[in-house]
């Protein structure tokens, strides 16, 4: 019997808004909360419905990453994968993350954030991260979005275009968050 397990990562394996802890590591607390209250507008609108999260995801993004060297934000994405998540993870959600290596199974983070700053984290277990992708032109990020935001429908679309899910008895999905619903649906037991 084959076993794959799906968890999303903010608020569920890790207790935080990964984004937002990697924008304070990397700018400083100072430097964050002065981008979120110019921000303020966009994130109200996205509480209220007026803007998608795409949007307000790529406004956030150009604003504290926009023209930052690729390189550095691959150094600093690792540096904060390695010395910050585990500080944060969800013990309980960790556990069983952990039960589900041991057993041998298929393990997979699908995640709305870049992937960038999970992955060395996730390395450590030999866990793939299915996460957003970021553009960069001319070896800089742009504060663009390269594929479409990872949330919702688009973890299922980018979980079947990478996984065979037919291989699989069983299914287990982890996830606490609206943008993981539709993942959740893919749930299922062996038979």
């Amino acid at each position: 019997m084959k076993k794959l397990a799906l968890f999303d990562f903010d608020h569920t394996l890790y207790s935080k808004d990964s984004m937002l802890e990697f924008t304070k590591f990397l700018k400083g607390n100072p430097l964050f909360y002065f981008g979120i209250v110019c921000l303020s507008p966009q994130l109200l609108g996205l509480k209220l419905g007026v803007f998608s999260n795409k949007k307000v995801k790529e406004k956030y993004l150009s604003h504290f990453f926009a023209e930052m060297m690729n390189d550095n934000f691959i150094q600093q994405s690792s540096n904060f994968a390695l010395q910050q998540i585990d500080k944060d993870v969800d013990k309980t959600i960790f556990n069983k993350f952990r039960q589900h290596l041991q057993a041998k199974d298929t393990v997979y983070i699908v995640t709305a954030s870049a992937s960038e700053w999970i992955q060395p984290w996730a390395q450590k277990y030999n866990v793939e991260v299915i996460g957003t992708v970021l553009e960069r032109k001319n070896n800089r990020l742009t504060g663009k979005l390269e594929s479409i935001n990872c949330y919702g429908e688009e973890k299922v679309r980018r979980i079947k275009k990478q996984i065979n899910l037919q291989n699989y008895t069983e299914i287990v999905v982890y996830g606490t968050g609206k943008g993981d619903l539709a993942m959740l649906d893919l749930a299922k037991k062996s038979v």
